[in-house]
């Protein structure tokens, strides 16, 4: 009678996947110890996961227990389908008669969430349809993103207020791109063209371009995740992919505030099913040829992405050679027929994209220089000014500093839960995939991707270095994430016991939805937690009052104030130049005007000649900058209007929601 070996016997015959799965648990315990040294929700959280990840999947390797996922009922795998529809037709409902997407929205939501990964995963074989499935995902998905664009007077998010607010405009009524001529997106234009032009084209307002070009391409992109994870997995689990990534907060961010970054998305997901369809088929010219289209379409759209875009090929070229070591079965006759033709392919379109990027960003526009000396002059000076290492991001001592309440803190798990589950079974996916007999480029391309694109999210801003704007980069390593993903969870039904299945996919069913549709990322217009999620719209008075500023005030040079992110929408459209509009600061229970940085780089605590109040400071959660020593950091208290205008300041604008209070000499 012969027995399996235990892990240790795996992984001394070898087995990558063993070794690296005893490796990452012992990588778990020894970060833990981080958290004493560094104050940050990853720091927290990852050791966590990567811990249990490494725990499922060897006790998945070491027992292989066949198992498969149990079905629904006939009855139920006709039912849910039609439900899911009508509560996508409730939520429509909801939203319009309630003027917003509120927590009941937000709560049917994630139980219809909850509902469409049960379809996905649990209908029966005879039931079971791709095609009605991706479109509830497509359909679902549009519904969650346009109540929110529907509902909200003027745009939602920071940077859109810039290209919507004020490019646009601008270029739609010169005819040409002459108004951002001395921007970076000069070099960069398929987004102002694509919108600028829907709106000649269909003689519609610029904002409605928008929404009817990129607002329904957004959830539409999607199923090119689909596309690509059915040349890996079995078509439930290419849809299971195509659904955790549609639902994604990441994702959601960028289909409500559709910037640059999100164009940049679409072209990027058409480069990742293409590079995967030409490494995974004997492909042809007109293949490749598709895959060098759609990486000018992200260069000549968006720079990070662009950038994204470039390490994603990359980890290509790092597949093919780490597939060329001779530690992988890759089924050697076929692996040494293609391989050199692939690695030529691959090295040429990665010299192409670095070369026409470094051309592009040296043509580029960007402050008083070209984006690519801006950029290398900006990472130079992190690396000499010391700023490498330091995580803390401020000098306020936590012992002075307002202390953080009790929902923010479950907020801030909130927000990072649904990736973190997602990432969780993305190492199991790594995991497996690296053991897999006959493994592909393809395959072996976005675990690199992954791994390498999590380096830049989370390893250089552990070192306090940001200059690759981390936060952009959450839609994207999401691709590849979920693909893998799906194969790590096709792995551990098919291979560990039921009751840790039962476990698993009940955790995963009920909290990502929940996660990802309450997070502060996918609910900027109108967060469900308004006391501590901060929003990213604003209401028609407070849009009036903005406007009433560009007519009335705009070439007032005196020092003006109020909440972040109020204060951006005035800079960004112009109504003040950012000269003479900053955040307002917090200090002693009243608004004390705005913190600037002297000569010696120490931040200094100015006064404001007008200061912008809102009623929105009592009863929301705007930003204000706490100030002590010479440094400051972010603090949302409850601002009445006494604690921002007092008793001696006047009054020179108010409406039903904004006042604007000036200093009697102003």
């Amino acid at each position: 009678m012969s027995t399996r070996p235990g892990l240790l016997g795996m992984a001394r015959q070898g087995r990558l996947d063993i070794i690296a799965g005893l490796l990452g648990l012992l990588a778990a315990i020894a970060m833990l110890p981080l958290q004493l040294f560094l104050d940050d929700v990853y720091v927290r959280t990852l050791p966590i996961v990567l811990g249990i990840a490494s725990l499922l999947y060897l006790i998945a390797a070491r027992d292989e227990y066949p198992g498969d996922l149990p079905t629904l009922s006939p009855m139920l795998s006709r039912l849910l389908p039609p439900l899911i529809v009508l509560g996508s037709a409730l939520l429509i409902l909801l939203a319009g008669i309630q003027g917003e997407r509120t927590l009941l929205f937000y709560d049917i939501a994630a139980a219809l969430g909850t509902t469409l990964l049960v379809t996905i995963l649990f209908v029966d074989r005879d039931y079971f349809s791709p095609t009605m499935l991706l479109f509830l995902v497509v359909l679902f998905g549009m519904v969650f993103r346009f109540a929110a664009l529907y509902t909200t007077p003027g745009f939602i998010g920071i940077d859109i207020w810039t290209h919507m607010g004020n490019w646009g405009p601008a270029i739609l009524e010169s005819q040409s791109l002459q108004p951002i001529s001395g921007r970076k997106y000069y070099a960069a234009p398929l987004y102002h063209l694509l919108v600028v032009g829907s709106s000649l084209l269909l003689d519609i307002p610029l904002k409605m371009a928008l929404y009817l070009v990129l607002g329904v391409a957004m959830p539409l992109s999607v199923l090119l995740i689909y596309s690509t994870a059915t040349f890996f997995v079995r078509k439930r689990w290419a849809v299971f992919a195509t659904a955790i990534y549609a639902m994604s907060a990441a994702v959601i961010e960028w289909g409500i505030h559709i910037i640059p970054t999100s164009l940049g998305l679409v072209f990027f997901l058409s480069v990742f099913y293409s590079l995967d369809r030409m490494l995974r088929i004997d492909y042809k010219p007109r293949d490749f040829g598709m895959v060098v289209f759609f990486s000018v379409a992200v260069i000549l759209t968006h720079q990070i992405s662009a950038f994204i875009m470039l390490v994603f090929t990359g980890s290509g070229l790092l597949a093919y050679f780490a597939l060329g070591l001779g530690l992988f079965d890759i089924g050697r006759p076929n692996w040494e027929r293609s391989s050199t033709r692939e690695s030529v392919n691959l090295t040429g379109l990665l010299v192409f994209d670095l070369g026409l990027i470094t051309f592009m960003w040296s043509l580029t526009p960007q402050y008083d220089g070209t984006f690519l000396t801006v950029m290398i002059g900006y990472f130079g000076d992190t690396l000499e000014s010391g700023s490498v290492g330091d995580l803390a991001g401020g000098t306020v001592p936590p012992s002075v500093a307002p202390q953080p309440s009790f929902m923010s803190t479950i907020i801030e798990y909130l927000d990072v839960l649904g990736f973190l589950l997602m990432l969780l079974l993305t190492i199991v996916g790594c995991y497996y995939i690296i053991r897999q007999e006959n493994i592909s480029h393809a395959m072996f391309t976005s675990v690199v991707a992954t791994v390498l694109m999590l380096i830049f999210v989370f390893g250089f801003p552990m070192l306090g270095v940001r200059t690759f704007v981390p936060g952009r980069w959450f839609p994207f390593v999401a691709a590849p994430m979920a693909v893998v993903a799906a194969i790590g969870l096709s792995y551990l039904v098919n291979n560990t016991n039921p009751s840790v299945v039962v476990i698993v996919l009940l955790v995963f069913i009920l909290a990502f939805p929940a996660a990802s549709f309450l997070a502060s990322d996918s609910t900027q217009e109108s967060p469900p937690f308004s006391e501590t999620q901060t929003r990213y719209s604003y209401t028609e008075s407070e849009i009036a009052a903005v406007n009433v500023v560009d007519t009335y005030f705009e070439k007032n040079q005196s020092m003006w104030s109020t909440d972040q992110p109020y204060y951006t929408v005035f800079e960004r459209t112009e109504a003040r130049s950012d000269e003479y509009m900053q955040a307002s600061m917090f200090k002693n229970g009243s608004v004390q005007g705005w913190v600037g940085t002297d000569a010696t780089g120490n931040e200094t605590l100015n006064e404001s000649e007008t200061i912008i109040y809102r009623d929105y400071h009592r009863k929301g959660a705007a930003n204000f900058n706490f100030y002590y020593n010479n440094a400051s950091t972010a603090h949302k208290p409850s601002v009445s209007f006494q604690q921002t205008c007092g008793d001696n300041m006047n009054i020179l604008y108010s409406n039903k929601k904004v006042k604007i209070c000036s200093q009697p000499e102003a």
